[in-house]
């Protein structure tokens, strides 16, 4: 994405992976996804969980209050600033708003988490998550706040990552667990069990999603038939691909690949180290 994006402009950066845009990218780093949750946590083994992914929230009264944990995920090297706000788009008033210099790791997927305990939204309305690194926009990402008239017409990207587990709620909002920053294994060639989870929100119809990894030389060693996904308008829809027995034949950078209708549309690093 072009530095040149103002920090108050309105396209949502998941949207224009839709429309054909790689992931945003700079010299040494580069910007994988975003996603809202009521909770982040680690597990011994340093897999991340989210738990309440969600766009919209329905609040009886305001001002109203809500944690919100925002997981952004990235690639590269060196040291870098992320600066993380929430504003309502069409006061511009900003609800909340921290920054932090995060080492990234070379060798594996960086997780940055910033949490807002009990966030203060004064009204309703559509309010933007805008996640900027270095000075520069990234992404931004809408929370709904007791309005339905906002909602995407086509679906968008909202997360796809390895994970262990994944569900969607009663009220809709997704969970994800055991999401890892790195494989590895203690002997190449290697065989692994891979499970990538899609999360996409609103647009209405019917869709077709298919993944595929490649190795660090671009050949595909698994691929998925093609999914049918019912998109719902406001709603987030959830797709797991499941891969059991993967051949690895070398350690280092594996890629993802994410189709909709028949055009690719993101794509994402799989570091795969020895142990």
């Amino acid at each position: 994405m072009s530095a040149a994006v103002s920090s108050r402009s309105m396209p949502i950066y998941l949207a224009l992976i839709l429309a054909g845009v790689s992931p945003a990218s700079w010299a040494d780093a580069t910007f994988l996804g975003v996603a809202v949750a009521q909770a982040v946590s680690r597990d011994a083994d340093g897999r991340i969980s989210l738990d309440g992914i969600h766009h919209v929230s329905q609040a009886s009264a305001f001002p109203y209050r809500e944690d919100v944990c925002v997981y952004t995920r990235w690639s590269g090297s060196g040291t870098h600033d992320i600066d993380v706000s929430i504003w309502n788009l069409d006061t511009e008033e900003t609800v909340s708003e921290a920054a932090r210099s995060i080492d990234f790791a070379p060798n594996a997927v960086t997780t940055f988490v910033q949490t807002f305990p009990r966030a203060t939204f004064p009204e309703e309305g559509t309010y933007a998550v805008e996640v900027t690194l270095d000075g520069d926009l990234a992404a931004e990402y809408s929370l709904f706040l007791n309005v339905d008239d906002s909602y995407p017409d086509a679906p968008e990207l909202v997360l796809c990552v390895p994970a262990d587990r994944a569900f969607l709620d009663k009220a809709g909002n997704a969970s994800l667990g055991g999401i890892p920053e790195l494989f590895s294994y203690s002997r190449f060639p290697a065989r692994g069990s891979i499970e990538l989870a899609t999360l996409w929100f609103s647009g209405e119809g019917s869709h077709e999603q298919r993944v595929e990894i490649l190795d660090p030389t671009g050949v595909p060693v698994a691929s998925s038939a093609p999914r049918q996904m019912r998109s719902s308008h406001g709603k987030i829809q959830l797709l797991i691909d499941s891969f059991r027995d993967v051949a690895l034949p070398v350690r280092g950078t594996y890629t993802v690949v994410l189709y909709l209708d028949g055009e690719e549309v993101f794509e994402y690093p799989l570091p795969v180290s020895r142990k």
